[in-house]
């Protein structure tokens, strides 16, 4: 009995604190590279306590976990918001309740950002500036008959704001897409393609009752 268990029979109870905290991670798209995660958690500790922030600052994007499933979805309330002066998109950020996963092999990291549902569209993050709608549409063609490939750009200024988003004419080539997740690179920069699944098939929230989880004040490290 005291082998270590398999991934199947991990208590619960070991998986609800990390699940709950999985449920309430964000992701921030088209962030500024240049801002700091003390400036993200500043911005997003108005819906509430932030227990996580960190901006990914060689790929445009960020995460932001906050304590409860509430003040989560009351910033995705919001999806379009201001931080830094630059224009985000805020989301869900589906499957990444783990943190690291980065080092495993090709294959099998394709689950990183991956839900599981079927869909036709794929939401690209961390696009270097140049990339246009066509770079997107050639370099994603190799997966699958293209319906629509759009790079989302600032109203006022034009420019790129480091995603967008490829639709198929069926989801077989998303799952191919997610199969090679930790190998996509644009322009010798790596993207992070994710599963874009509209909010009404989103998988609902297990219905476990409020508490803001416990004690564990992670505060403080000083400067």
């Amino acid at each position: 009995s005291s082998a270590r268990p398999h991934f199947r029979s991990t208590p619960p109870e070991a998986t609800t604190g990390q699940f709950a905290r999985a449920m309430a991670k964000l992701f921030l798209g088209g962030i500024n590279p240049n801002t700091s995660s003390d400036v993200v958690r500043a911005h997003f500790s108005k819906f509430g306590p932030v227990s996580d922030a960190v901006v990914m600052r060689d790929r445009g994007f960020g995460f932001v976990t906050f304590e409860s499933r509430a003040d989560a979805d009351a910033a995705l309330a919001q999806p379009q918001q201001v931080v830094d002066g630059q224009n985000i998109d805020v989301k869900e950020a589906q499957g990444k309740g783990s943190r690291g996963g980065g080092g495993g092999g090709g294959r099998d990291s394709g689950k990183g950002g991956d839900s599981g549902i079927a869909t036709d569209k794929v939401f690209v993050g961390g696009l270097p500036q140049e990339v246009s709608d066509d770079t997107l549409r050639s370099y994603f063609g190799a997966y699958g008959e293209i319906v629509d490939a759009v790079v989302m750009k600032d109203r006022d200024t034009g420019r790129s704001r480091g995603f967008g988003f490829v639709q198929y004419d069926e989801p077989s080539p998303v799952d191919k897409v997610m199969q090679d997740y930790s190998n996509h690179k644009i322009q010798g920069k790596w993207v992070e393609c994710k599963r874009s699944i509209p909010r009404d098939r989103m998988p609902p929230a297990p219905q476990r009752g409020g508490g803001g989880g416990g004690g564990q004040h992670r505060g403080g490290g000083g400067g």
